[in-house]
């Protein structure tokens, strides 16, 4: 489905991104995996992945917190003069599990810092070279939090939510350029992050709440981005695709 595409690919070590990694490669796209660390394991995955698939994976370190490492790390991208086709912004971070009033605001900027600016960075970087060739994909990762429904965290919760504005916001400004701009908002998925965040009681009580009583998995989230990314999804801009096992159920008590 993207024989001959090139995509860039943040948080490709590990989660949704690293799934979506695999499934691109495996579907003939050359990718830019952008990494925070380029360690042994990550390399050995890489050679793994290009001599199965036939393309090439190229590892870019960058700090998404920081934008002389955005800069530096999409200069040495743009330098190999190759088209940039695609750009999912998979990369986030999440910060302990707590109310506002318990959470520092060094830590509200930073999981601001990477979870949003840090996309809308690195969407200013492709947007030029996607716009000499009026075409591209830009999918997002945002998440179903941005809807505000569960208490604690509100800066992850705040930065899917602008993630999500500003998706549909860029579509209606680069619509003309041929440029399609779609997010991808998942429910529950088995990562390290959810790990970090729930004991193994409060999972199991979750699932059994959720419409599929099951958590997802990364690459059931990394499908929809090879969708969003193909031709398969070409009238598509804008949108941003909940991906979450259909919910959690509330169940209200019947009045007597």
């Amino acid at each position: 489905m993207l024989k001959g595409k090139n995509a860039i690919i943040t948080g490709a070590g590990s989660g949704i991104g690293l799934a979506t990694l695999h499934l691109f490669a495996e579907n003939g796209c050359n990718c830019w995996a952008i990494v925070h660390r380029n360690d042994d394991g990550f390399k050995r995955e890489i050679h793994r992945i290009e001599s199965g698939c036939g393309v090439w994976v190229k590892p870019i370190l960058i700090d998404l917190g920081h934008s002389d490492s955005i800069n530096e790390g999409m200069k040495a991208v743009l330098k190999e003069k190759v088209p940039i086709d695609i750009l999912v912004n998979a990369a986030g971070i999440v910060s302990p599990s707590r109310l506002f009033s318990m959470t520092k605001m060094e830590d509200v900027r930073k999981v601001m810092d990477v979870n949003f600016f840090g996309a809308l960075e690195l969407t200013q970087f492709v947007l030029r070279p996607m716009m000499r060739k009026k075409k591209g994909s830009i999918i997002n990762i945002a998440s179903v939090s941005a809807w505000g429904e569960d208490a604690s965290q509100i800066e992850y919760a705040a930065s899917k939510a602008a993630l999500i504005v500003a998706t549909k916001k860029l579509a209606k400004e680069l619509g003309g350029t041929g440029i399609r701009v779609n997010a991808v908002a998942p429910g529950f998925i088995r990562t390290k992050m959810l790990k970090s965040l729930l004991d193994e009681d409060t999972a199991e009580k979750i699932q059994k709440e959720l419409g599929l009583h099951r958590f997802g998995n990364p690459e059931e989230i990394a499908e929809v981005c090879l969708f969003l990314a193909s031709e398969k999804s070409s009238y598509m801009t804008g949108e941003t695709i909940k991906v979450d096992g259909g919910g959690i159920n509330v169940r209200f008590p019947i009045p007597k």
